[in-house]
């Protein structure tokens, strides 16, 4: 029996506390020491993964003056030798051979990093990233396991909102960003749809037989990361000014067009989350994209020059956060009593 139904069965005939105890034992919906002990496991095994890339990385920053250029290449070299080794010795799904993945990847972003240092070849910062991606992307499709494409899915967010934000409008690539009328707007909604493609797949995988790289989890992680590009892109093309734009770069020219496609998308998404009736998190991510953006458009516009104004908006904000919590909550019930008729029925 499900812990939902346990808490639903305990709200509606008012168990006491032992009662409540007694039902949780009996149905085996209290984690036992077994299962703390296999999450401490976990938990572990991942503070200890990451431990281990920052020591190496660490390592080689706090005896830079100790070792030449070849002295920092060589630990750095060894150390990705040995992380390739332990995966080839044991390869996934082993948990050796995922971890040693993981560090297979970050140990290539710090040789990498090692070498824009020590040759200063003037690439910029978003360029290491996405090279980092490249090269460890035979790592997240060797590692059968979401940790590795988590890791690898994060530089590649890392290089998309460097590549989106930080360059100013005089770098060379907006020249031919320029000629296609690609503006900083449509950029970053462009790699919304990225992440928001990588979250598709996932969801697709998760129902063939390479479902081991695809855990839930992955895909609403992209989901997330696909909504906040999408989100900043809809304020920039709406404020036309602010964090994003250097001094004297010329307003985005397709900030309308920004809000309408992300506008689809968003329909497109919540119809495709209500014919599968499973998971309303893809909803809950168009609410707050929604609010953010109507609440951006609403402060652009009012310009906020008296205590009445503030009103307006407070009141917008309760208002549709409101309005989003009952009807997701409402989702949420319906389609969790949904799956437990189904489950139910023979």
């Amino acid at each position: 029996m499900k812990r939902s139904v346990l808490d639903q069965v305990a709200q509606d005939y008012h168990l006491a506390q032992p009662a409540v105890a007694a039902a949780l034992d009996f149905t085996g919906a209290r984690p036992d020491a077994a299962a703390w002990h296999a999450f401490t496991i976990r938990l572990l095994n991942a503070t200890g993964i990451g431990a281990l890339g920052a020591g190496i990385i660490f390592f080689v920053a706090a005896n830079w003056q100790d070792y030449g250029t070849m002295g920092r290449f060589a630990i750095l070299e060894a150390a990705f030798a040995a992380c390739v080794g332990f995966a080839l010795w044991r390869p996934p799904p082993s948990t050796l051979g995922q971890a040693s993945l993981v560090l297979a990847t970050l140990v290539t972003g710090a040789l990498l990093a090692l070498f824009g240092q020590s040759y200063q070849t003037g690439a910029d910062l978003y360029e290491l990233f996405f090279i980092w991606a490249a090269l460890a992307l035979p790592f997240a499709l060797a590692g059968r396991s979401g940790a590795v494409w988590a890791t690898w899915w994060t530089v590649l967010n890392v290089g998309l909102a460097v590549y989106c934000g930080l360059q100013g409008a005089d770098h060379f690539m907006w020249l031919w960003l320029d000629r296609w009328g690609i503006d900083r707007p449509m950029l970053l909604l462009m790699s919304g749809f990225v992440d928001l493609a990588g979250a598709a797949a996932f969801l697709y995988l998760a129902r063939t037989r390479f479902a081991e790289h695809a855990p839930h989890w992955l895909a609403r992680m992209l989901a997330t990361c696909g909504f906040l590009f999408g989100t900043f892109a809809c304020i920039v093309g709406i404020t036309q000014t602010g964090i994003f734009f250097s001094h004297g770069a010329l307003p985005p020219r397709h900030g309308l067009d920004v809000v309408a496609i992300f506008a689809v998308a968003c329909a497109l998404i919540g119809i495709a989350t209500v014919q599968r009736r499973i998971d309303v998190y893809p909803l809950a991510l168009i609410a707050a994209s929604a609010i953010a953006v109507s609440t951006t458009f609403l402060v652009h516009n009012i310009k906020l020059n008296d205590l009445g104004d503030f009103f307006v908006i407070s009141m917008w904000l309760i208002a549709s956060s409101t309005i989003a919590g009952f009807l997701l909550m409402r989702w949420v019930r319906a389609w969790r009593s949904e799956s437990e008729a189904a489950g139910a029925s023979p």
